[in-house]
């Protein structure tokens, strides 16, 4: 690995060229900052089904509510 200039973390592969960077704190920022992405995610998620639910739920008590009115007249 061939350092980068002016950077101690950012190394360069020689056999790839690509920029590696061997930094622990960078490392687990990202980490972090992924796990928090994948936690905001699942939350969309689970968000996005409960408004499905609610809506499914609300057509049935429409429909309940619409046989109740045409049985009564």
């Amino acid at each position: 690995m061939i350092p980068v200039k002016d950077n101690k973390f950012l190394f360069r592969d020689e056999k790839t060229n690509a920029i590696v960077n061997c930094s622990d704190y960078e490392y687990e920022k990202y980490i972090k900052i992924k796990t928090e992405k994948l936690k905001e995610i699942e939350k969309t998620k689970e968000l996005e089904n409960d408004v499905n639910k609610l809506k499914t739920d609300i057509e049935e008590i429409k429909e309940l509510l619409k046989q109740v009115i045409y049985k009564e007249v």
